[in-house]
Parts: structure tokens; C-alpha cells; sequence
């Protein structure tokens, strides 16, 4: 049967739950996959709690076959990475798709006709919807889980991708990271920033929360400036991204693990971990609904065992102060430390850019290794 693709619209309730239920067509099969919960994914796409749906561009795209959806895709613009990039940049995000190429191609075809339209130059992704959100296709690790905030993907995919003309432009990694005794080397810069004069290392405060997440997105954006594909962390962002820590009653930036460095009163690194909560969402088939938030709150509190750092920065002015040369290493076992007594087995770290050295160098020296990798894509329109 011919394969059509029609365009869907955010305000309409069924439009987005088809968009949503697709996914369990196409990883009906994975038993890696968790889906999150209905009721988050609808805030993910709801213009009135995505920033990027207030300043940005973006359309849905739904592919189906005698009735039945098969695919789906998104097109999007972000002005702000074009501002800041200088580019004429167009994305594409929320990929999934049976292992069919006429179907890969019909979803491509609609998205690059809608972004030819806006006059692009080139297409990048996956990113859903920034590279502040979920970012790349995955292509290595397939067989374990998603982690908090990443995507998880079929190994078709990629495949699908290339058969559309695209080439990989970045790869990011995800470290796995085993919660066991510290090397002598992270030991080493643990005592030797601690023992600076005027350091001072401090937990997040759930009190405060908001304040908290925008100290550390401020870190954030001035840590990362130089890094590829980089967009500031608009002050709306950042309490998108408070809210995105908090579920309920419960703190997902777990305080124990969360960690910001002041130097004389001045914030000047963090990290920024949170439990795995999808850990606690495999059994419950993305519904919360009757019993599933009790199950959820119960694995919570009780405690999971696994997590993911999802930022980690220092400010670029003491970037090249001697005294502060481990202080990534130090934050990666202040981290460790406080994980294992909070009963954490591992952690996903990142993800990390290929090509930044000083990072992965790093890590390298540490018990972790690369379990994951995360393909961002690119296309040339013009």
C-alpha cells in the first residue's frame, strides 16, 4: 500500500496522541525501550510549556500506511541558533519509523519540502527540538535502556538517514560510568581543590531550585560558549528546565549528587546529575494512570540505581588557572562520592562532544567507557 504523510497540528489533542502512539508501532519489539509517560510527552509538545515552541518554528509530520501510522518526524526552525551561528539552518527531530525506506522517505520528503520553504540552506539533526533537548540518532547501544533526557532508536535508523542523503556530522558520547572506588588521580584533585583557599563546594537546595538551575545554566552558558552546534540557555529555558527537575512533589535534581563549586562567594563550576527515572518507568507502558503513579513515587523514594550527569561547567575565566586544571575530575568525583553513599551503582555521562579532547581525556582516566553514541546528521539543501 502507498505510503502518505500528512501534517499534524499542536493544538489538536488527537493530533498529538497519534503522534505519540506511533512509537509503540515501531518499538513494539525493543524490550530496551521505555517509553515515558503519555502525559509528559504531551508536555513536550505543548506550545504553552516548550519556550522553543513560543520563539521557534516547527511542524509534525505523521506518516501512515492503509490507516495505520508508521513514522512520524518533526521540521523545525530556531532563529536563535541561526542568530548566534550565523547559519540558515534547518532540523529535523522525534524520528521514528519502521524499518521500511518508503516509509523513511516519504517523512524526509515533507519535512525538507516545509523547511525549503523557509529558504534553508542545510539540515541538521535529529534535535528535539534543540540541541538543549534530546540530540542525536542513536547508533551504538541499542540494546540498553534509554537514559533520563536522551533518545533511544531502532538500528535502523541511521540507515534510513543515510538512505535520505545524509551524512554524520558529530557523534556524542555517552559515558558509561561505574560507581567503585575513585583512581588515585581523581583522589588527588578531589583533596587538592578542596584544600584551595576560598573553595567552598555546596549542594543544590530543592528550596530553591529555580535559583539553583539558573546558577548552573549560567555556568552553563559561559562554559560551553565555544562548543559546536551551542545556543545560550534563554532565562525561559531555564525554568523549563527547573520545572523538567521537578515531577510532582518529588526533586529530580537529586540535591545529594547535584553539586555547585563557589571560589570567595563566587559560583564558578557545577554538575548537575539526576536519577534515572526511567528505571523506574519499565514495567508501566507509558500510563500513569490507575496505579502507575504510586509505583513511580514508591521507586523514587526508595531509591534507583542509576543515574545521568547532564551538565557539567567551568567558567571560562579560570579555564586556564593551574590550581583549577583537575576541576572537572574533581566535580566527576564529588559526584562519585556522594553516589555511592547515596546507593548509585553507575551513571550515564553526557553526552560529550567527539572532538573535545580535553573532556574525553579525561574521562579516559577514569573507570568509565563510551557505551553509547549519539549521531547528529546533516543534509545540504541549497
Amino acid at each position: 500500500m502507498p505510503v502518505s504523510v500528512r501534517s499534524l497540528a499542536f493544538d489538536r489533542k488527537k493530533d498529538i496522541n497519534a503522534f505519540i502512539d506511533v512509537q509503540w508501532t515501531v518499538y513494539a519489539d525493543d524490550p530496551a525501550w521505555i517509553p515515558l509517560p503519555k502525559l509528559i510527552q504531551r508536555e513536550a509538545l505543548d506550545p504553552r510549556k516548550v519556550p522553543f515552541l513560543q520563539y521557534g518554528e516547527a511542524q509534525l509530520f505523521l506518516a501512515e500506511r492503509d490507516g495505520r501510522a508508521v513514522g512520524r518526524i518533526s521540521a523545525q526552525i530556531n532563529p536563535r541558533h541561526n542568530e548566534y551561528h550565523d547559519e540558515k539552518a534547518g532540523f529535523f527531530g522525534f524520528f521514528d519509523c519502521i524499518d521500511d525506506p518508503e516509509v523513511a522517505a516519504a517523512l524526509f520528503e515533507a519535512a525538507e519540502a516545509w523547511l525549503r520553504e523557509r529558504k534553508v540552506d542545510f539540515v541538521r539533526g535529529p534535535l528535539s527540538f534543540t540541541i538543549n533537548d534530546e540530540a542525536g540518532c542513536l547508533v551504538k547501544g541499542f540494546e540498553k535502556p534509554p537514559t533520563v533526557m536522551n533518545p533511544h532508536g531502532r538500528s535502523h535508523f541511521g540507515p534510513l538517514i543515510e538512505g535520505n542523503g545524509y551524512r554524520k556530522e558529530k557523534d556524542l558520547y555517552g559515558w558509561s560510568y561505574p560507581v567503585n572506588e575513585l583512581t588515585p588521580r581523581m583522589a588527588r584533585w578531589y583533596e587538592q581543590i578542596h584544600a584551595l583557599p576560598g573553595i567552598s563546594v555546596r549542594s543544590f537546595d530543592p528550596k530553591n531550585l529555580r535559583r539553583d538551575v539558573g546558577i548552573a545554566l549560567d555556568i552553563y552558558n559561559d562554559s560551553w560558549a565555544g562548543n559546536w552546534g551551542f545556543v545560550p540557555v534563554s532565562p525561559e529555558e531555564a525554568d523549563a528546565f527547573a520545572d523538567k527537575l521537578r515531577f510532582g512533589p518529588i526533586v529530580l535534581a537529586d540535591p545529594r549528587i547535584t553539586t555547585i563549586v563557589e571560589l570567595d562567594g563566587e559560583p564558578i563550576a557545577m554538575i548537575v546529575a539526576v536519577p534515572n527515572f526511567p528505571e523506574a518507568l519499565r514495567d508501566l507502558n507509558g500510563s500513569l494512570f490507575p496505579f502507575g503513579w504510586a509505583k513511580f513515587y514508591w521507586r523514587l523514594r526508595r531509591g534507583l540505581s542509576t543515574g545521568r550527569v547532564v551538565l557539567l561547567g567551568l567558567r571560562s575565566k579560570y579555564q586556564r588557572r593551574r590550581e583549577l586544571a583537575g576541576m572537572n575530575v574533581m566535580l566527576l568525583s564529588e559526584v562519585h562520592i556522594r553516589g555511592a553513599a547515596a546507593g548509585y551503582e553507575w551513571a550515564e555521562l553526557g553526552w560529550v562532544l567527539e572532538d573535545n579532547t580535553l573532556l574525553n581525556s579525561s574521562l579516559e582516566r577514569t573507570p568509565a567507557h563510551v557505551y553509547k553514541i549519539y549521531r547528529i546528521f546533516r543534509k545540504e539543501l541549497a
